[in-house]
């Protein structure tokens, strides 16, 4: 069946014609009725559906014109209109000839049951049924027409302007929606540029980073590395790619490893590999994880210290594990050196605690001991034992300046010197230390060499070069220490890197035995008295420490096996015209008939100097502590002349009686004693140059000199 579709809209058109064709139909289309007539003309269509209203040729006008020509009259014309006026209108459409009229409300398959039922009536009546014509010259016709065609327009119109309204809602909609969209698109550029600028920054933070980063895949391969994994491990990132992190960093156990890194004997135990797939496995991120690796880095191997931090991330659809790597080797040798200076400081408390207590005892040692000494007849036979008891007790005395030494507050008590003298007086001593397989021998300078110094650390550098020549020399050998006056000059300064132009004094002690081939290590204290650097001791730190106390230098040459030279350069003073360094001998030092309030907890100490005191005149009014001095001073405060106060003592201090004193008396005078060398510098400070100190342990002869030239206002 041949089907003519007159339809100005395209979509309508085309589904009626999907329709028909579905029952085998053959569509023909015209968009308005003027080329519909030409179509019908030329194809003769079994059945001709059309719309009312139309562009340059509406329905009514085509279905006129149809039944005006012989041979198109007797095609079925069916209306198919979405404007329906009513009944007038359908019965206009059927006056002219029209076979049905129907709304496009109906749905498609409704139309091809009218069409086929109108053609299958067509053949049963071999003719169609009409309403009576009516002459299309009659002004009623041409009313009914105009006035469908109006209402027809009017509908239209009407759609039209609600079509024309919908328009401009969806046009309103479609310009919010577009500025919407545009906002979207404009805040998601944002959201992509900063984004671009966080991966930008990332990067940089990853390659910056003044640490190994790596980024490891699900095998443990390095996906990613920084540019200080590169550096660490003097390659380049296409080296580290794709191999595991000890095969990277150059891990031994790794490089012994047939198939590399995890399947070394030590691999299983690795805190790097258990701690990275423990975070690959659970997700859980590891901080501040402490472990040790032995490398091989620019050909040299060495064990380090690491720091690890694990942390699972995916990238893309991957999880991966960023694993961070710190060498904290240099800060582990820094810890085990404050250990170490804490252990020294724990010691240094410790042995200064001892000296304090030496200090006690010392006193009365040697004050009874000089008191028997000044009473024996010069031909006593016993004078010899006190003589040797007061030796053994200076010794003691010097052994707990030795214990101060340890102490950084320590002050030494330079002045002129002849610097051999200090070294003869040890003569015996150093035979001594060196025993009886080291040949010890001494050529000291004929003439004086005065150095600005103190006499009882020169005795102790000395004593320090024999016990280090005892220490290099296990197996025996000699030691020769000699003192000679040199200089030094530019040239000498450029060779050696050390020294400052002039006159030197020149203390060497040089010995046979191994040598050393570790210079820089030689002044470490502990670790410079021992073939091995691992004897205890202070030896050449010690000397070093005295001879830089003196502005000089120390010059160690040595080889290995072929022995050792220490060499101290001390500079030359002159010394001061007119000054006795003779010592008063007890029996010349002048009495006294004044009164001393004196306080001292420790018991002997005590004992001693009032023995001492009122020995040479003086009066002594006793006290036990801070407490009790000022309770002395209130009653005796008219007859005393002088206090004698230890520094630390129980209940009050002597520094805290005093203080209470000054108040009642301002021009007191005093002079404070204690052993405890913190203390003296700590109260010197805080006194200021009018008050007298004296350390203990003080000999009898130093003590009342002091005692005497307070008094008289020396």
């Amino acid at each position: 069946m041949k089907i003519l579709i007159v339809e100005e809209n395209t979509r309508d058109r085309r589904l009626l014609r999907s329709a028909l064709e579905q029952h085998g139909c053959i569509v023909i289309e015209a968009e308005d009725g003027l080329e519909g007539l030409d179509l019908a003309i030329h194809h003769q269509p079994d059945v001709i559906i059309s719309n009312t209203l139309m562009p340059r040729m509406d329905g009514f006008q085509l279905l006129w014109a149809l039944k005006a020509d012989p041979k198109l009259t007797l095609i079925p014309f069916l209306f198919y209109s979405d404007t329906y006026t009513g009944e007038q209108e359908t019965k206009l459409a059927l006056s002219l000839g029209a076979s049905a009229f129907v709304v496009k409300q109906d749905n498609p398959e409704a139309i091809w049951e009218k069409t086929s039922a109108l053609v299958l009536s067509e053949k049963n009546d071999h003719g169609r049924h009409v309403y009576p014509a009516i002459d299309k010259s009659d002004s009623t016709y041409l009313w009914e027409y105009s006035r469908i065609t109006a209402t027809k327009l009017e509908e239209k119109v009407r759609e039209l302007e609600e079509s024309l309204i919908r328009r401009r809602q969806d046009a309103n909609k479609l310009r919010s929606l577009n500025a919407e969209l545009t906002r979207e698109i404009a805040e998601h550029q944002r959201a992509e540029e900063s984004i671009r600028e966080q991966e930008l920054e990332l990067a940089s933070i990853f390659e910056v980073a003044p640490f190994l980063l790596l980024l490891l895949d699900g095998n443990r391969k390095i996906r990613r590395a920084n540019t200080y994994a590169c550096t660490f491990t003097g390659t380049s990132v296409t080296d580290i790619i794709g191999k595991r992190g000890g095969e990277a960093l150059r891990c031994l156990h790794a490089l012994d490893a047939l198939e590399g890194c995890g399947f070394g004997a030590h691999c299983r135990q690795c805190v790097i590999r258990l701690t990275v797939i423990n975070t690959f496995d659970t997700g859980q991120s590891h901080h501040g994880v402490e472990a040790s690796l032995p490398l091989s880095i620019h050909n040299l191997k060495k064990t380090i210290s690491l720091l690890l931090s694990t942390t699972r991330i995916t990238v893309g659809n991957q999880d991966m594990v960023l694993l961070s790597v710190q060498d904290i080797t240099a800060q582990k040798a820094l810890e085990f050196r404050l250990d170490q200076a804490w252990k020294m400081e724990s010691l240094t408390l410790l042995t200064v605690g001892m000296a304090q207590e030496f200090n006690n005892l010392l006193p009365p040692m040697i004050g009874y001991g000089n008191s028997t000494d000044s009473k024996d007849p010069a031909n006593d036979p016993a004078r010899d034992n006190v003589d040797h008891f007061l030796n053994a007790a200076k010794r003691f005395a010097h052994l707990t300046h030795e214990l101060h030494l340890c102490h950084k507050t320590y002050t030494v008590d330079n002045k002129c010197i002849d610097l051999n003298e200090p070294i003869r007086s040890v003569e015996n001593d150093l035979v001594r230390i060196g025993g009886q397989q080291i040949i010890c021998t001494m050529e000291l300078s004929q003439s004086p060499l005065p150095v600005f110094a103190d006499s009882h650390q020169i005795e102790l550098l000395a004593k320090n070069l024999a016990e280090n020549a005892r220490n290099i020399m296990p197996q025996g050998g000699s030691l020769n220490i000699s003192t000679a006056r040199t200089s030094i000059d530019n040239e000498f300064i450029t060779e050696q890197g050390f020294g400052r132009p002039g006159e030197y004094a020149l203390l060497s002690a040089t010995a046979t035995g191994w040598g050393m081939n570790k210079h820089h290590d030689a002044f470490e204290p502990f670790l410079s008295r021992g073939k091995t650097f691992s004897e205890p001791g202070f030896g050449l730190a010690l000397i070093n420490c005295i001879v830089h106390q003196c502005d000089g230098f120390v010059y160690v040459m040595s080889d290995t096996d072929q022995g050792t030279s220490i060499r101290s350069y001390l500079p030359l003073s002159m010394p001061e015209k007119g000054k006795k360094t003779e010592k008063p001998d007890q029996e010349q030092l002048a009495k006294g008939k004044e009164t001393i309030l004196l306080a001292e907890d420790d018991e002997s100490v005590r004992n001693m100097a009032v023995a001492l005191l009122q020995h040479f005149g003086y009066e002594v009014i006793v006290a036990i502590d801070g407490d009790d001095a000022i309770h002395k001073f209130h009653e005796y405060k008219e007859r005393i002349n002088l206090l004698l106060f230890d520094l630390i003592m129980p209940k009050k201090s002597g520094k805290a009686a005093y203080d209470e004193i000054r108040k009642l008396n301002p021009d007191i005078k005093v002079l404070f004693a204690s052993g405890f060398i913190p203390e003296i510098t700590k109260q010197k400070k805080l006194a200021g140059d009018n008050v007298a100190f004296i350390f203990k342990p003080y000999l009898p002869t130093v003590f009342l000199q002091k005692v005497r030239n307070i008094l008289d206002g020396a």
